[in-house]
């Protein structure tokens, strides 16, 4: 009698279990199942995390870029304000559009209340 050999090899998942969707239902692949989802679910985590980080970090560079054009736009309507608000630069103003309106020559007096 032929004597019938049984290897106790396993077989490795060809191409054509991969497509069909054969390696999935394979004892191997379900007694670690809930590893897998385990680590699905971790990667989803992961690149959900990334995108959440990558839009704040935009977020913010966008909100610097703001902050520093409303400070020079303040420091330059200060500086401006700074030269208007000038003894000088009033008495120029007065002389150009023709009005009378003169510098006091006496500091004003104090009226005190007893």
């Amino acid at each position: 009698m032929e004597e019938i050999k049984h290897t106790n090899r396993k077989r490795k998942p060809s191409v054509k279990d991969v497509m069909s969707g054969n390696i999935i239902l394979s004892a191997s692949w379900m007694k670690h199942r809930y590893y897998v989802l385990l680590l699905f679910g971790l990667v989803i985590c992961y690149i959900s995390q990334h995108y959440y980080v990558e839009r704040t970090v935009y977020a913010e560079k966008k909100m610097e870029n703001a902050l520093r054009k409303t400070r020079i736009e303040y420091t330059i309507r200060s500086s401006e304000l700074m030269r208007l608000s000038k003894r000088s630069t009033i008495e120029q103003e007065l002389k150009k559009r023709n009005r009378t309106l003169v510098a006091p020559q006496h500091p004003p007096k104090q009226i005190k209340i007893d």
